[in-house]
């Protein structure tokens, strides 16, 4: 139940007070739409917030490997793995703490899915449009061209371990532990598939598409290089375009000024990571390549637009305490993908050093 479904039944209450005149009649009504909410909002409750119970289960199973009824019931995985699904409340601590760390993640679209992939459905924009009398015939159009594309969610896995003597420090905050161990691992390797995946078994990163426009850039960074790639993003991404590329990249920009003598780049004194390029902002990414022969150094566009990241909903964990004696393993899965989604969204800077 999502808030306009409870807003419409909110409407409904109000509706029956203003209403109704018989007083029976409302007060058996509103106690059938109160009950509706009662029944959604502990179904809310259910999928989006564990019990304490089931909390002190999952901490036990991590902590003693103890995996009692409430584990199998609640926490088992639904796609035949081993082992048993972290808890809703954990996961979305994990999935948060890879956001905040992954440049990718912030400014590319990213998709939810319950199944193993995504079907994307794009055309070529020559969609039926002309113009005509009101009462004259209307002529066959161009019809666009659909293009399907399949985003696959690949199985990512990390392996955190600790001692079993760390393990039973009640002091330690063991989900604490997790998120940031297991986060630091997912969001190091998403980074690099995203930008440079080949797609075998994993996403298909940004500079693997060869359907993405190219500007021969030379054999340095100029400011009218950088000019020339702001101007070639087409006007209707224009609005959300952002620059992308590698600290080492940025160092060179730094120093480059315009006709007037300012500096193109600009740093927000109120905020240390806002910064642009001519006006149009950076986002630094350290798995962008440096500037090399050959090299898509720098990166333009809306990848909000141009770039899909497909998670599929839900992390499995198995606690492994016999691999490698004395520490216990946790031998974590998560399911992601990517790929170019709109090839036109974006241009790359190529340099020839």
């Amino acid at each position: 139940m999502d808030t306009k479904e409870i807003e419409e039944l909110s409407g409904e209450v109000k509706k029956f007070i203003n209403q109704e005149t018989n007083s029976s009649k409302k007060i058996s009504n509103l106690e059938n739409i109160v009950g509706k909410m009662k029944s959604n909002i502990e179904e809310i409750q259910i999928h989006n917030c564990p019990s304490k119970e089931t909390k002190s289960a999952f901490n036990n199973f991590v902590r003693s490997g103890v995996a009692n009824e409430l584990i199998t019931k609640s926490l088992s995985g639904d796609n035949g793995e081993a082992g048993v699904a972290i808890t809703p409340t954990l996961s979305k601590k994990i999935i948060d703490s890879v956001y905040s760390k992954s440049i990718m993640r912030n400014i590319a679209s990213v998709e939810t899915i319950s199944s193993r992939a995504l079907d994307i459905l794009s055309e070529d924009g020559k969609f039926a449009s002309g113009w005509v009398a009101e009462t004259a015939a209307r002529a066959e159009t161009d019809t666009s061209k659909l293009e399907k594309k399949t985003i696959f969610a690949h199985e990512i896995y990390a392996q955190p371990k600790a001692t079993q003597t760390l393990l039973n420090d009640a002091e330690i905050n063991i989900e604490r532990w997790l998120v940031e161990r297991l986060s630091d691992s997912f969001t190091r390797l998403e980074n690099q598939a995203f930008i440079n995946g080949d797609g075998n078994n994993k996403p298909t990163g940004l500079l693997r598409n060869n359907k993405v426009g190219v500007i021969d850039a030379g054999t340095e960074v100029t400011t009218e290089m950088l000019l020339e790639m702001i101007n070639a993003v087409k006007e209707n991404y224009r609005e959300n375009i952002s620059f992308l590329m590698n600290r080492n990249t940025l160092s060179k920009i730094q120093s480059l000024k315009d006709d007037t003598g300012r500096f193109i780049w600009q740093q927000s004194l109120s905020d240390s990571l806002n910064q642009t390029i001519f006006g149009v902002p950076v986002h630094v990414c350290a798995e962008m390549p440096n500037i090399g022969a050959d090299s898509l150094s720098i990166a333009i566009g809306d990848f909000k637009a141009a770039y899909k990241i497909v998670d599929r909903a839900g992390i499995n964990i198995l606690r492994d305490p016999y691999t490698d004696k004395p520490f216990v393993r946790f031998y974590a899965v998560k399911r992601v993908g990517g790929d170019v989604v709109d090839s036109k969204a974006i241009k790359f800077a190529k340099f020839s050093v």
